[in-house]
């Protein structure tokens, strides 16, 4: 718990640091693989050291640095680049996403109108000629093609190991906006109004989370049975008796 001095942007860093470290030293069966955040971790220090730790950012592109700062490809100059750097196809078009060679690094970038398809119980690919701004298959003896190679160090920030457009992104994306609900809910309580020593804070910090799972366990226990029925369990176990005057209201 940093102070109000500290940002988001530099704590991030700091904290997940000491994580790793912690599950290191006591030897944890624990692998952080992925990292959530905000357009505001969306720097080149956030995307290097994730790298480094072998993790895959989930981190949309900040709205003050959407543009991508080339235009070509710094390996291949021949290729042109969409300002979220993807490339163009020679007709202009953005191509598509097919797939990422993990043990390479490297994207794989194929024809946009080219897309899979079933035809008679089989999978097969086919050319959307009409959606082509020149209207032809520029590379017809390739099922995918033309395609482009990018490795992601050309840059680890436009090109993540997970693309924004992969649903899996959003799946992912998804998740952190929940957290972001819980931590609204964990707001309500004021806890940073409770005192000003962060080990009391860490306590009401805890104390609030059992509350909320508590909750959390009780809706769902609910939804199968009603809440008089709970009660009256929970009394049993505790040798204890419902008074009369309580009814399933």
């Amino acid at each position: 718990m940093p102070g109000g001095n500290e940002s988001d942007y530099t704590f991030s860093i700091q904290a997940l640091e000491r994580l790793l470290k912690l599950i290191a030293e006591h030897n944890l069966n624990l692998q952080i693989k992925v990292f959530c955040g905000d357009g505001h971790h969306d720097s080149n220090a956030h995307y290097r050291y994730l790298h480094e730790k072998d993790i895959i950012p989930i981190i949309p592109l900040s709205e003050n640095s959407k543009h991508n700062t080339f235009s070509q490809l710094p390996d291949n100059p021949n290729t042109l680049l969409d300002s979220d750097g993807t490339p163009l196809c020679s007709a202009g078009a953005k191509m598509r996403h097919h797939q990422y060679n993990t043990q390479r690094q490297l994207h794989v970038f194929c024809c946009p109108v080219k897309r899979n398809t079933h035809r008679n119980g089989k999978s097969t690919y086919v050319a959307h000629i009409d959606e082509c701004p020149q209207h032809q298959d520029c590379c017809p003896n390739s099922t995918l093609g033309p395609l482009v190679y990018v490795h992601a160090d050309n840059d680890l920030r436009l090109y993540p190991p997970i693309p924004r457009n992969n649903k899996q992104f959003k799946t992912l994306m998804n998740l952190r906006s929940a957290n972001e609900r819980l931590n609204s809910v964990t707001d309500s309580y004021h806890i940073d109004r409770s005192c000003r020593n962060v080990f009391y804070g860490l306590i009401r910090l805890t104390l609030v989370s059992i509350a909320q799972h508590a909750i959390i366990r009780y809706n769902d226990m609910v939804k199968r049975s009603s809440a008089l029925v709970l009660c009256t369990e929970i009394l049993d176990t505790l040798h204890l008796k419902i008074p009369h005057n309580i009814t399933g209201k």
